[in-house]
């Protein structure tokens, strides 16, 4: 059984960046410029076709101003179905 709530969760900080991005003012190809990577690699991570790795994860919350909170769930049943 996959994990929705993981999934859901993602999909709702890409919008939330792409938002971000959007109320800013900057273009795919300014915030490329700030990130150091490609408009390209941009466009691919907003329309779900790739997903950026933790150092472009961060460097992506960084340059629209964002910081990201990591806390220890309450439950370990995610733990146990993608063990299964």
């Amino acid at each position: 059984m996959p994990n929705t709530r993981l999934s859901h969760n993602y999909n709702e900080m890409i919008t939330m960046l792409i938002d971000a991005r959007h109320e800013q003012g900057l273009s795919q190809p300014q915030l490329a410029n700030i990130i150091g990577c490609t408009e390209s690699l941009i466009h691919k991570w907003e329309q779900h076709k790739r997903v950026p790795s933790g150092f472009f994860l961060m460097c992506w919350l960084e340059a629209l101003g964002y910081d990201i909170e990591v806390k220890k769930k309450t439950s370990n049943n995610n733990v146990r179905q993608l063990r299964k």
